[in-house]
């Protein structure tokens, strides 16, 4: 009897699978690229990152707002504004700095001259090319603490919640695991800015009309789109190694507070040090003090900047004038590039996550 249990097991039939479930291929890069699908779905049914992305959008529109504020001031103000003050008791008019006589109709040409200069002066943020750098600018001041916020919480909430033990167990490996947070905080870093910058240049040119102020395409030409697509690289790159050091933070500490106020905390240290370490550098004239001086090249923040500055020149048909150099810059996002991902992804692979 006993040897009959055996044979009766083998004959058992298989399930069937469920016509509903498809199975993918297994391969590392199909499971990887899966992996990075579920969790920008993930991101796009969370309401802490549709409500981060209207904070960035609505921040966009208000910065332009500020912008405008002097053109749109400016414009709406009568031409008799424009005109030179009255000279005072019998002083004449010296090199048309007062008037002194009624205005005529050539002194009213002149103000409605003078309205329109000042006017387009005060719209140049508004309009390309300035407002693409306007929106950058405003974006490098916003979406940097957004992407810190939404990278801290993808990775720390898998910790929290303890779907992490789940994920692993039964899905892809823990290089697979870290490499889709890494390649979801890529595409979003790309997919906000671009959103973002459009937002903006939309807003600008809206506003624009508000002040009647005339915009010259003469820039628009196939250098000037090449160094903007380059720009755009850059800037998506600069946003991502903000994304890997939250990633990183919150790998290290297994919470989304350590991702989130680390990062946030390195990143305003940054802008504080920048400041701070060359005037003690200036102060101490030694070799200590030239390290204070040159310790800023190395920050995240000042290499970005310097890579957007230096291609900035080039969009305007000039050169690169800034201390830190393209190469540098890109060696030292880089090398930060390697540390965060590759000490994320140590802590990774030999924490025990069975508890």
């Amino acid at each position: 009897m006993s040897s009959s249990v055996p044979e009766a097991i083998g004959k058992v039939p298989m399930p069937e699978r469920s016509p509903n479930v498809i199975l993918g291929k297994q391969d590392f890069m199909s499971v990887l690229l899966r992996s990075i699908g579920g969790e920008l779905y993930k991101i796009r049914r969370r309401p802490l990152a549709k409500a981060l992305l209207l904070i960035g959008i609505a921040i966009m529109i208000l910065g332009f707002g500020v912008f405008a504020l002097p053109a749109i001031i400016n414009s709406s103000l009568p031409v008799e504004s424009y005109l030179p003050p009255p000279c005072k008791g019998s002083a004449s008019s010296i090199q048309s700095q007062c008037l002194n006589h009624t205005p005529n109709a050539e002194d009213l040409a002149k103000a409605a001259q003078v309205k329109t200069l000042e006017v387009k002066a005060a719209s140049t943020p508004l309009y390309l090319p300035d407002s693409f750098f306007t929106a950058i600018s405003i974006i490098y001041f916003i979406g940097v603490m957004l992407i810190i916020i939404l990278a801290g919480t993808i990775v720390g909430g898998e910790y929290i919640s303890g779907s992490i033990r789940v994920m692993l167990t039964r899905g892809p490996t823990r290089t697979q695991f870290l490499l889709a947070k890494v390649g979801t905080m890529l595409i979003y870093s790309a997919f906000l800015l671009v959103l973002l910058a459009f937002v903006g240049i939309l807003t600008g040119a809206i506003l624009t009309l508000l002040t009647n102020a005339s915009v010259d395409w003469k820039f628009l030409t196939s250098a000037w789109l090449l160094h903007c697509l380059l720009f755009l690289l850059l800037a998506i790159l600069g946003l991502f190694v903000y994304g890997t050091l939250a990633i990183c933070f919150s790998t290290l500490g297994k919470a989304t507070v350590g991702g989130v106020a680390g990062g946030l905390i390195w990143w305003f240290m940054e802008r504080v040090l920048s400041s701070i370490l060359p005037f003690l550098g200036l102060s101490n004239k030694s070799a200590f003090g030239n390290f204070l001086s040159a310790v800023p090249d190395y920050f995240i923040g000042n290499n970005i900047g310097a890579l957007l500055n230096n291609q900035e020149q080039y969009m305007n048909g000039g050169q690169a004038t800034g201390s830190i150099s393209d190469l540098h810059a890109i060696i030292v996002l880089l090398v930060y590039l390697a540390v965060f991902i590759g000490s994320a992804w140590w802590v990774n692979q030999a924490r025990d996550i069975s508890n």
